[in-house]
């Protein structure tokens, strides 16, 4: 194996960075699988890589989430024990606070994990707020690394961008489809189209809403002939959804988002002016869409949506590597200045 001085294990195109500390990343050794079994033999041989790895590296960017037993968050336990131990990150959507078992078994993992972790990288602005708190550890080890769109321009180019007479929700994470299908049921006469797994065996889907289990391309193209986009959030203790309502906005499409007490979507759209954001019940939705559909508002829904694909261009990839190196480069310098 070789030794390099600083390993990555999301999924980041990291560039070398002003200390000197040269990338190299793992994650494609780790591919995710639906199957719990193949999920739990990765898991495993994700966990003894990175306690193998420790040693010989300089610097750690780890995902909270990097699968369901979380391998990165447990080998952490066992690094805190290593006589040399690299500066570790902790990046990407954090944990949920779920009920209360769950939730205590999470925070005594970090709690117990903590001592290897530097800094942990959040993607929203109400995380910051909220995530030491919740999770037990010292604020001044939280920052913000704001999430980017991923579409790339090859992905939005690859056909006409229409308005087809449908609306468009997709996406399987903290999504509230249930408020969704009741808006579909008090708007009989609008289609919906609904790109996930979460609604597999429903039996009470209304017959205007069509479900789908689509490939990426395919998901590309429902986005891009949709009349506009609904990201249905579930109110909870860390960000999701980004990626969808950011791609929506760098189509040109209107991007309607719960708000209610969702965090992080304030952080990327302003209401009626790059998209809108609701109430996330299903009278909410249904007065956005009605009002997007309105010949009356049509000035205002063009503005919207060119201000939407304007703005959206602040929530870059390469803005995204550009904090997460910052981030790294502090927690370098924080390292070396206490030796």
């Amino acid at each position: 194996m070789q030794n390099p001085k600083y390993i990555v294990t999301v999924d980041l195109d990291l560039p070398p960075l002003k200390s000197g500390v040269l990338p190299y990343s793992a994650f494609a050794q780790f591919p995710s699988s639906r199957n719990l079994r193949e999920e739990f033999i990765t898991s495993v041989r994700r966990f003894w890589a990175l306690l193998k790895w420790a040693p010989h590296c300089e610097v750690m960017v780890l995902d909270s989430v990097s699968g369901p037993f979380h391998p990165d968050m447990l080998a952490c336990i066992f690094i805190r024990f290593f006589q040399k131990r690299p500066i570790i990150i902790m990046a990407d959507d954090m944990w949920n606070k779920g009920g209360f078992l769950k939730y205590h078994f999470q925070k005594t993992m970090v709690h117990l994990a903590d001592p290897s972790i530097q800094r942990y990288a959040v993607h929203s602005l109400g995380e910051e707020k909220i995530f030491a708190q919740l999770w037990g550890i010292s604020p001044k080890k939280v920052r913000v690394c704001i999430y980017n769109f991923t579409f790339t321009d090859a992905e939005i180019n690859a056909g006409p961008i229409n308005s087809n007479g449908y609306i468009f929700a997709g996406g399987n994470s903290a999504r509230d489809y249930d408020s969704l299908l009741e808006t579909a049921r008090q708007l009989p006469h609008r289609q919906f189209v609904i790109a996930t797994r979460v609604l597999n065996g429903r039996s009470d889907i209304p017959t205007n809403v069509n479900v789908v289990q689509v490939p990426h391309t395919e998901f590309i193209r429902l986005m891009r002939e949709a009349d506009m986009v609904i990201t249905p959030l579930v109110p909870q203790t860390r960000s999701a959804g980004q990626q969808t309502y950011l791609n929506a906005m760098r189509m040109g499409k209107i991007s309607i988002v719960n708000g209610n007490k969702v965090l992080g979507v304030t952080d990327y759209i302003q209401n009626h002016v790059n998209g809108i954001i609701t109430d996330g019940t299903p009278e909410g939705y249904s007065k956005t869409i009605e009002w997007v559909y309105d010949p009356a508002h049509q000035d205002a829904v063009k503005k919207m949506m060119q201000l939407a694909q304007e703005t959206v261009m602040e929530f870059t990839y390469e803005r995204y590597l550009r904090t997460m190196s910052s981030i790294i480069e502090e927690a370098i310098e924080e390292a070396n200045t206490s030796k």
